[in-house]
């Protein structure tokens, strides 16, 4: 990488985290509000709803990933012309699928609701209304995502935070307005008030674009060998995100008929958690995937191949720092969050924070294989194994008659089997040894992770009330900063820190 790609990637990656620990901080407060405003009930069938749309719209994550590839692709080759239809054809496809979850969501979606939801009878109308506000939300982020993915593939950070700043906020200020509203009558005017805030998000995103990159002009694209690449590559990515939108809203589903909306609550409140702690890595992860992309299409693969190796160890150790606490005082965060913790809640967000370390190893090489444009083989591969998720969790809930936390047990063993497979995938698609990674990534993770938490876990057997908890927090971050700082850093990043550390002060 040059000095300039160097340069704006720390620029981006510092404008990034200063979004997220905003972000972050707003969200958790954020949370707890809205489940005491609505009560455990009411969120967990506010989460459960709007996760059928989610589910529904499962194809706009494979357009989303094309138009960030294709747009990547074309400024990494400098081609303005090929740029400008890429940017015209995105916009055209992501309108159409809009229209399609529309139709979808009017028919099949709307039958899930009214017959197949458990929800109390009286809770009919406001279902209704979360259904259908969650439905034009979910059209909202489908015809934004072509400006998101532009700003992002242009590397404007500063903007996207700022957007993403605007956006908490207002979903801040819904919070705070839920207590205007009779007790057991607030879901229909969240839900209303979300939609609000979706629409001033998607009109920011379209403004800003419109205004940064005047070169780029939505006008029909008559090239059709564009759209037709585009579609295929999508197709094929469409497979493998059905298998997220499987293992997440699929999963939640069937959590639903097992357990009714209070599981569902404590899926939302761990769910949460999950959220605000890979915001860490989704920070530096987003600062760095256009350079992967970038450096592909200029065909120097051996620099794809180290950002790859980097940004995967990195990625790791910085949820690692997050997620250790998290996983050690879950009863006592939980309790300090919320005060009511729901039943289940513990165990999920537990199950889940792993997952989302296994997650974070892998997004790089994900990024990587969708730049080649070879992605056939691997999103078969890889969406058979992940799809094979939900039958297996069902057979573990209704035939074994195991415990519901049986259905993330089952999600965290397949993705571990996910990132087997797709270490070999990669080695074929960018030239990965299996060895190389294996050597630079696992083999230094593992160490740094049993080194950090054993003691860590020893600590916390002599924790028995909350301000022990905080205390034990406290001394085990400093831990893992030194654990990770040792031993999960390679020596040109420690001094790369120091320098920065020095600069600082």
């Amino acid at each position: 990488m040059s000095r300039e790609s160097n340069s704006r990637l720390a620029k981006n990656t510092i404008v990034l985290y200063f979004r997220m620990a905003f972000q972050m901080a707003v969200f958790l407060y954020t949370s707890r509000v809205v489940v005491r405003m609505l009560g455990i009930q009411d969120y967990g069938i506010y989460d459960v709803v709007a996760g059928i749309v989610v589910m529904l719209s499962f194809l706009n994550n494979s357009l989303t990933t094309c138009t960030m590839r294709f747009i990547a692709v074309a400024l990494g080759k400098g081609e303005q012309a090929y740029l400008n239809d890429v940017y015209s054809v995105s916009i055209s496809i992501h309108v159409l699928m809009a229209l399609f979850v529309l139709l979808l969501g009017e028919t099949v979606g709307l039958w899930y609701v009214l017959t197949q939801l458990v929800f109390p009878p009286e809770k009919l109308w406001p279902v209704v209304v979360c259904y259908q506000c969650s439905l034009a939300m979910g059209m909202l982020m489908i015809v934004s995502m072509p400006y998101n993915a532009t700003i992002i593939a242009y590397e404007r950070m500063t903007a996207f935070a700022g957007i993403t700043v605007m956006d908490v906020m207002l979903k801040l200020g819904v919070a705070s307005a839920l207590c205007l509203f009779a007790e057991g009558r607030r879901l229909v005017p969240y839900a209303l008030l979300m939609l609000c805030v979706s629409a001033i998000t998607r009109i920011s995103y379209s403004v800003y674009c419109r205004r940064a990159f005047p070169q780029l002009r939505f006008r029909f694209c008559r090239d059709r060998s564009i759209v037709r690449e585009m579609l295929s590559f999508a197709g094929w990515s469409t497979f493998g995100n059905a298998s997220v939108a499987c293992n997440t809203q699929g999963l939640n589903l069937v959590l639903n008929n097992v357990g009714g909306p209070a599981v569902n609550a404590a899926r939302g409140v761990a769910f949460q958690v999950q959220t605000a702690v890979t915001q860490f890595v989704a920070s530096f992860q987003m600062a760095i995937n256009p350079q992967i992309t970038k450096t592909y299409a200029q065909g120097d693969v051996r620099a794809t191949q180290q950002l790859v190796l980097r940004s995967s160890r990195l990625s790791y150790m910085m949820i690692l720092l997050i997620a250790v606490p998290l996983l050690l005082a879950a009863p006592w965060v939980l309790e300090l969050w919320l005060g009511i913790v729901p039943d289940h809640a513990i165990a999920f967000m537990r199950l889940m924070l792993l997952v989302s370390m296994v997650d974070a190893i892998a997004n790089p090489m994900m990024v990587a294989a969708a730049a080649t444009g070879r992605i056939k083989k691997y999103h078969i591969c890889i969406g058979t194994i992940l799809l094979l998720t939900l039958p297996i969790a069902l057979v573990c809930v209704k035939c074994l008659g195991l415990p519901v936390e049986s259905v993330f047990a089952v999600l965290l063993a397949m993705t571990i089997l996910a990132q087997c497979v797709r270490m070999v995938l990669c080695r074929g698609l960018f030239g990965l040894g299996v060895t190389d990674f294996c050597r630079q990534v696992l083999v230094r993770v593992l160490l740094v992770s049993v080194l950090a938490i054993a003691p860590l876990w020893f600590l916390f057997q002599y924790v028995d009330n909350i301000w022990m908890a905080v205390g034990a927090c406290i001394l085990s971050e400093l831990w893992l900063v030194a654990v990770v700082a040792v031993l999960g850093l390679q020596h040109d990043e420690r001094v790369f820190v120091l320098k920065k550390l020095k600069i600082k002060r």
